[in-house]
């Protein structure tokens, strides 16, 4: 069992679910995109998703790594669990897209063949990656800035994290800002990653100051307000901030930021309103959400090619993708990830003790 889930079931039970809420919101998005379901769930809907699992990510860091003493040991093991929990899989897909882009279907959704080395070096190098696997690369190098992010935290507490946060986001602010043009990076979105670290950061002090105080009812207002609040239905009524611009209109707006950030913060607090994140169905999803992420269009594309867009070609699609990440979860991901997290460093960096997750 991964550190991540030990966090989310033990004293923080709802984060589970709410990842598999973030992955099912993605999935609807991107089968509204392809037409199975109505558009209005489509236009940024999925982006919302990535929100989530971009402030859940940030979060987790946080709190799981912050609270322990940095040292090259710690870093080791923390970059073995990270290692070991992202890139087996999207290597894996990566390396099946260039096998059924080149020889089997050249219009594959992940259309990567061995000529087109400009995509193919940099998702490789976890630079930049196209359709939706570029999230993985930006992970990736969040799990890099985190580092002096973790090392400034203990030595400045709070202050470091924002720190860091600044220095990778700030830049990008301007370049956007006066050039109009932004990049599927780290500097783009670190800021969603460096909300959730901020958050474990102050955990204690926001659990004290908000715990008792917040009606039991808010948790689901605020998770029923993430749906309504959809882009692609705000275009529609002419509430968006920036209509047809996805970035401005989902990652810049701060009515969706309020209602990602409410919905997280009640997840903390653990609200009896939300207990049913904590059921089978969403922790189940909740296991399986990375497979399911970055399999799920394909499959449905595949779907929806040859039977056409009918309920009962989405059902199938639907349960081959939960099925097909599950089995990718079970047998492939889990075993991978204990291989290289039991996997020990050079004895040099084992001169100092650090918790292990």
């Amino acid at each position: 069992m991964n550190d991540a889930k030990n966090a989310d079931r033990g004293e923080l039970p709802l984060l589970s679910g709410l990842r598999g809420v973030a992955a099912g919101i993605v999935l609807v998005s991107h089968a509204a995109i392809i037409g199975f379901l109505p558009s209005l769930l489509g236009h940024g809907f999925g982006q919302v998703g990535v929100m989530i699992f971009f402030v859940l990510s940030g979060f987790l860091m946080g709190h799981l790594y912050l609270p322990r003493e940095i040292s090259r040991q710690a870093i080791g093991t923390y970059l073995r669990a990270r290692i070991g929990r992202v890139v087996p899989l999207y290597v894996a897909v990566i390396a099946i897209s260039v096998v059924l882009t080149t020889w089997v279907d050249s219009d594959f959704r992940y259309a990567i063949d061995v000529s087109s080395i400009d995509t193919l070096a940099p998702a490789l190098l976890f630079v930049s990656a196209p359709y939706e696997l570029w999230t993985i690369p930006v992970e990736m190098q969040f799990y890099l800035a985190f580092i002096p992010a973790w090392w400034l935290f203990r030595k400045y507490g709070v202050l470091g994290v924002l720190v860091v946060a600044a220095a990778i986001s700030v830049p990008a602010a301007f370049y956007f800002v006066f050039l109009h043009e932004k990049y599927s990076i780290l500097p783009t979105y670190g800021f969603a990653f460096f909300i959730g670290t901020t958050i474990a950061a102050v955990l204690p002090r926001l659990k004290t100051a908000l715990e008792g105080r917040v009606p039991a009812a808010t948790g689901a207002l605020v998770f029923g307000a993430v749906f309504i609040n959809s882009p692609g239905l705000r275009e529609a009524l002419g509430l968006s901030l920036a209509p047809g611009q996805y970035y401005i209109a989902v990652w810049l707006d701060p009515i969706t930021w309020a209602l990602v950030c409410g919905l997280f913060v009640c997840c903390l607090l653990n609200q009896r309103s939300l207990h049913f994140l904590d059921g089978r169905a969403f922790k189940f999803l909740g296991d399986i959400s990375y497979g399911l992420y970055l399999l799920h269009y394909p499959i449905l594309e595949l779907f929806s090619r040859h039977f056409g867009e009918s309920p009962l070609s989405l059902i199938a699609g639907v349960t081959t993708t939960v099925g097909t990440a599950w089995l990718s979860h079970r047998y492939f991901e889990i075993p991978v990830m204990r291989k290289i997290r039991a996997h020990r460093s050079h004895p040099v960096l084992n001169q100092s003790q650090a918790p292990q997750s």
